[in-house]
C-alpha cells in the first residue's frame, strides 16, 4: 500500500506546465522522463511541430523555426535545442506513442547581467541627516535577465542579506558607512560599488571633501591656464 502511494505521487509531480529557464544564446534541454519503448515521438514549440518520428513509417525530422538547432533522443524522448534567443520562448509540449504526454514546459530566456549597470541610487538625490527617511535602489530595469534576486551589504564587513530591489535607510542605520547591493539571476550575478550613507557622518564628511576637492583641483587648472595665457 506504500509502494503504490509513492509511485502514485512520483507521477503527480511531474505533470502540469514546468518553468524552464535557458540561458539566451545557450542550451535548452527537455526531458519529458518517459521510460517505455518509444515507437513515436512529436515536440510542439507553440503549437507547431519541430520534431516528428513514426517507427516504420516517417524518420525522424525536424521542422519549423527551431530547425537545424534541434535533437532529439529516441530512447529518451529528451529534446534539445542549441543556440536560443529570447524569441525561442515559449510552450514545448510532447506526445509519445500516440498520447500528448501531461506534462509541458514554458521556455523562458534570461540574459546574463554582464551588460546591465548595477549601482545603487539615492532617492532623492539630496538625502541627508535632516530627512527622516530615505530609499536605496539597486539598479534600473533588467528586462530580459529577470527573474533576478536582490541582496544587500551593510559596510564594507556586513554579510550579504537577501532582500528587494529597493532599501529604505534612515537615522537607525546610520552607524554603517557604506550601503552595496548584488543582483542576481540563474546564470549571473554582478555587485555594485559602495554607496556612502548619507546618514552617516563620518561617510558624509568624506564625500563632501572629494566634491571639495575636485572643485579645488579645477580652480586650480584654471588659475594655471590664466597664468599661461597672459605669459603668452
Amino acid at each position: 500500500m506504500t509502494e503504490r502511494l509513492s509511485i502514485t505521487t512520483s507521477r503527480i509531480q511531474f505533470t502540469g506546465i514546468h518553468d524552464k529557464y535557458f540561458e539566451i544564446g545557450g542550451t535548452l534541454t527537455l526531458n519529458p522522463k518517459y521510460t517505455e519503448a518509444i515507437s513515436s515521438i512529436t515536440w510542439k514549440h507553440k503549437g507547431n511541430i519541430v520534431a516528428e518520428y513514426i517507427k516504420d513509417s516517417v524518420p525522424l525530422e525536424y521542422l519549423g523555426d527551431l530547425k537545424g538547432r534541434t535533437k532529439v533522443d529516441l530512447s529518451t524522448g529528451v529534446l534539445t535545442v542549441s543556440n536560443m534567443n529570447k524569441s525561442d520562448d515559449g510552450l514545448f509540449t510532447v506526445e509519445i506513442n500516440n498520447r500528448v504526454l501531461p506534462v509541458s514546459f514554458m521556455a523562458v530566456g534570461v540574459r546574463k547581467l554582464d551588460g546591465y549597470p548595477v549601482e545603487v541610487h539615492v532617492k532623492p538625490l539630496k538625502c541627508d541627516s535632516s530627512l527622516d527617511q530615505c530609499v536605496l535602489q539597486c539598479g534600473d530595469d533588467f528586462n530580459d535577465a529577470e527573474p533576478v534576486q536582490y541582496f544587500w551589504k551593510k559596510g564594507t564587513t556586513g554579510q550579504w542579506e537577501k532582500g528587494e530591489k529597493k532599501f529604505n535607510i534612515s537615522k537607525a542605520t546610520q552607524q554603517f558607512e557604506t550601503f552595496t547591493c548584488k543582483v542576481e539571476n540563474r546564470f549571473s550575478q554582478k555587485t555594485s560599488g559602495p554607496r556612502d550613507n548619507p546618514y552617516n557622518k563620518e561617510s558624509a564628511g568624506s564625500g563632501l571633501d572629494r566634491v571639495l576637492m575636485i572643485v579645488l583641483v579645477r580652480k586650480r587648472k584654471d588659475e594655471v591656464s590664466v597664468a599661461e595665457e597672459v605669459m603668452s
